[in-house]
């Protein structure tokens, strides 16, 4: 259910319109998220930027970033952001299916144990992240992560939080592309 209204970005101007460009120079359109955020042009420029160095900072390859984000979105209840990023998991070869399970916090079948421990960690920090301990984060190191690497796992988590936030308090709608996913898990599994 939308909440506010979204720019129509054929009709975006100044600012707004400049921002829009960006984006749609990466993804071919303007996403409704962005389209809720127009009235904040330089926030939606700095999510942009934030999330665009997001992915390609560090060394988590996009992949799992992107595995990252569906934890998180589901641990946040954000239907959207889950879609979103299921969507950019099929582009490397995911299936519903494998990304019904890491919503449902299970292990993935498509990951190593190593890369499933950063999930577990991932989801800790998305659903309360006073509950992380050092044990945790030394069990993450002993899997073979670095401190590095375990500051990016936070900092994706917490910029897919902050996006979370947004789409699910706004009611950001779905893209057309997004709406054939309801149908099935893990949607249908978490309204049932």
């Amino acid at each position: 259910m939308r909440r506010v209204p979204l720019q129509d970005p054929e009709t975006a101007t100044g600012r707004t319109k400049e921002v829009f460009d960006r984006v749609a120079g990466y993804y071919g359109m303007v996403p409704t998220l962005q389209q809720a955020l127009a009235p904040m042009p330089e926030t939606t420029n700095a999510l942009w930027d934030l999330s665009t160095t997001t992915l390609k900072e560090g060394t988590i390859p996009e992949e799992l970033k992107r595995a990252i984000f569906v934890v998180t979105a589901a641990a946040t209840e954000c239907d959207y952001c889950v879609a979103a990023h299921m969507l950019s998991l099929f582009r490397h070869g995911w299936t519903v299916e494998d990304c019904a399970e890491i919503a449902a916090g299970e292990a993935s079948s498509r990951l190593e144990d190593k890369e499933n421990a950063l999930l577990d960690f991932a989801r800790i920090v998305a659903e309360r992240p006073a509950a992380v301990t050092d044990e945790m984060t030394d069990h993450l190191r002993e899997a073979g992560w670095t401190d590095a690497q375990i500051v990016e796992t936070v900092t994706t988590v917490a910029l897919l939080k902050y996006t979370s936030t947004v789409a699910t308090a706004l009611g950001v709608p779905f893209e057309h592309i997004m709406v054939p996913l309801l149908d099935g898990p893990p949607f249908t599994e978490a309204n049932s």
